[in-house]
């Protein structure tokens, strides 16, 4: 029989052995655009909500559809394939609307508001699950990765480039 400090080796390693485990995984949500999916973290993404008719911006970029109201704030709506790579999609009833966090603490752009073509689905994602593709990012701007995702093709956006690209058109 071992003594109390081999237990308490055996019940820290056990202990750290589960803690790694819970980090293995994340949980993410696969949004569906008009041609791409976006995969991004659940705690990236603030609320979905409905579509509701954004206030258009007079000499707006095609892919900065307007500005919704939410939560007392007002929060630029993109969307994003064509603000990564110019195809305009389609705006429909069915369209619902991902209210993004962003990550730089900036006061003036807290959240950016990303359209939507349908309901997203959550995903648990281990390391094991996806596979990043051999694709160029540089083609398309706020990509950060291509990534395969046990059989779906989706996109890892690059937030905090859009962000920095919506405060340059703010000033």
């Amino acid at each position: 029989m071992g003594d109390v400090t081999d237990l308490t080796i055996r019940t820290n390693r056990a202990v750290a052995q589960s803690q790694r485990r819970q980090y293995d995984a994340v949980h993410c949500l696969l949004l569906p655009l008009n041609s791409d999916i976006v995969l991004l973290p659940n705690a990236a993404v603030a609320e979905v909500i409905p579509y509701s008719e954004p206030m258009t911006i007079e000499d707006a970029p095609d892919w900065l559809v307007g500005f919704i109201n939410w939560r007392e704030r007002r929060i630029p709506l993109v969307m994003f394939e064509a603000a990564s790579d110019g195809k305009v999609g389609r705006i429909h009833r069915g369209c619902r609307i991902a209210v993004l966090n962003t990550l730089n603490g900036n006061n003036e752009l807290p959240y950016i508001a990303m359209l939507m073509q349908g309901l997203p689905s959550l995903q648990i994602v281990r390391s094991n699950m996806i596979q990043y593709a051999d694709r160029p990012t540089e083609q398309r701007q706020s990509i950060k990765a291509y990534v395969n995702l046990n059989g779906v093709a989706a996109i890892m956006p690059d937030i905090d480039e859009l962000e920095s690209r919506l405060l340059r058109i703010q000033h």
